[in-house]
């Protein structure tokens, strides 16, 4: 049952702190790999302008994935954290007050640091330590808030929205993380020519700006903020996981199976997010700059879609609209993998623009509600967090080794797209929890 009051104004709020993060997750994964391998041969000989560090793939590579290894550690530990945290500020509000300054501070800077490299050492390695420690230190600093605040962001969301409108609370957030992606992919690059760390600042700026209206406005319900027990365990991090071996069979084998769903999905969606531009270039013989440019297809279809998915699911239910999502995400990848040309890689790419959103906005709503009580939220998206983790972790080996195996052809990619989305589909049939809750 809920008792939470319906605030729009509130939910907006909570919903764009999320996606404001995202942006700056965009820009992180966008620039700091150049910033890194700059001034390396390779870089060089592609004409590259900007000046860096000079490391290679393989370390760069290193570096960046310590962004997994924080979602699958930290994040959920600070997901159940905040469920049993009791203060003045609230059980969400103090990771937000550490984390949105840390990383508006650290993200600051990561583009000054480079800016210190003097044209004549640009990819001098060795001669740059003095530049690159204080970079890699910012890079972690960026790291550690995102592993803290987005799962306390998250949840926050789901806070402060009664259990019948999550779905579309999640669509909004959504919408607003698209619309603010597709923005940022626009005028990021024309920004960043202008000043390097300009579009740095300005997306610090609005993470500022939400960040005070969120402090300001979005207040948790203080029957989940104050809540001294966890049917009849103190609510702690021990009784959270006593709570959780008890639970009955019928919502744990739910939980169960909608993570792994979860899991399944997003191995496949990492297949899209890691090899798109490199299917356009090495097997549809695209240029690199048009193959870049696919991603914004799904993005749009993504942003338009997010909200209207919420409201479907409230009418037809959210296991039925996840299904209908994954399998029609399902078919948009086997068009690709049967049709390999450009005309029928933009239908398929719509297709799964369009049905992306029909799984992915209901996913976490479903999880949270999939709990037989309202006070473990934190708790239940870092579970999924650990989920969601795996799958990106999973599926670039996955897809990366098959297109290996099978003579660098990028097509396969599609094929195992299809694969999963189908094993998801399978693993949310026996799902019976997570439906909205009725309002009382």
């Amino acid at each position: 049952m809920s008792h939470i009051k319906l605030s729009w104004r509130n939910i907006i709020i909570a919903a764009t702190l999320p996606a404001v993060m995202e942006v700056i997750w965009q820009l992180y994964n966008t620039y700091v790999p150049v910033y890194l391998q700059a001034g390396n041969p390779a870089f060089t000989e592609a004409g590259a302008t900007t000046v860096g560090f000079g490391l290679g793939p393989a370390l760069t590579g290193f570096i960046l994935v310590f962004d997994n290894i924080a979602g699958l550690f930290i994040s959920p530990i600070v997901g159940a954290w905040s469920d049993s945290l009791r203060s003045k500020w609230g059980r969400r509000m103090p990771f937000i007050l550490f984390g949105v300054p840390l990383a508006i501070a650290a993200f600051i800077f990561v583009p000054l640091i480079p800016m210190g490299i003097a044209p004549e050492l640009n990819g001098q390695t060795g001669q740059l330590t003095g530049l690159l420690v204080p970079f890699i230190v910012s890079l972690f600093l960026v790291l550690l808030a995102f592993a803290v605040v987005r799962p306390v962001a998250d949840v926050l969301l789901f806070d402060v929205t009664p259990s019948p409108q999550r779905a579309t609370a999640n669509g909004i957030a959504g919408a607003i993380a698209g619309l603010l992606v597709v923005i940022t992919a626009l005028a990021g690059a024309a920004l960043y020519d202008v000043y390097g760390p300009l579009p740095f600042w300005i997306a610090a700026g609005l993470a500022l700006l939400i960040f005070i209206l969120t402090w300001a406005f979005v207040k948790e319900p203080e029957e989940l903020a104050s809540a001294k027990e966890l049917a009849g365990e103190p609510f702690n991090l021990k009784g959270i996981i006593a709570f959780l071996r008890g639970l009955p069979k019928e919502h744990s084998s739910s939980l169960k199976y909608l993570l792994l769903s979860n899991l399944l999905a997003y191995v496949a969606l990492a297949q899209m997010q890691a090899f798109l531009s490199s299917y356009g270039v090495f097997s549809l013989g695209m240029e690199e700059s048009s193959a870049a440019m696919l991603v914004a297809i799904p993005a749009i279809a993504f942003m338009i879609m997010a909200v209207p998915s919420g409201l479907i699911s409230n009418k037809i239910g959210r296991k039925n609209t996840q299904i209908v999502g994954l399998v029609g995400y399902a078919i948009g990848a086997l068009v690709i993998y049967l049709f390999p040309d450009a005309t029928m890689l933009n239908v398929g790419l719509l297709i799964c623009g369009l049905t992306w959103p029909l799984a992915n906005v209901v996913q976490v709503a479903m999880i949270v509600d999939s709990a037989p009580v309202e006070t473990l939220m934190g708790t239940y998206t870092g579970l999924r967090q650990i989920a969601v983790t795996l799958g990106f972790i999973i599926g670039p080996i996955l897809g990366g080794t098959l297109v290996e195996a099978m003579g660098n052809d990028y097509r396969w990619v599609w094929l195992i797209m299809f694969v999963f989305l189908v094993l998801a589909t399978v693993a949310i049939l026996p799902v019976t929890k997570g439906e909205a809750k009725k309002e009382i």
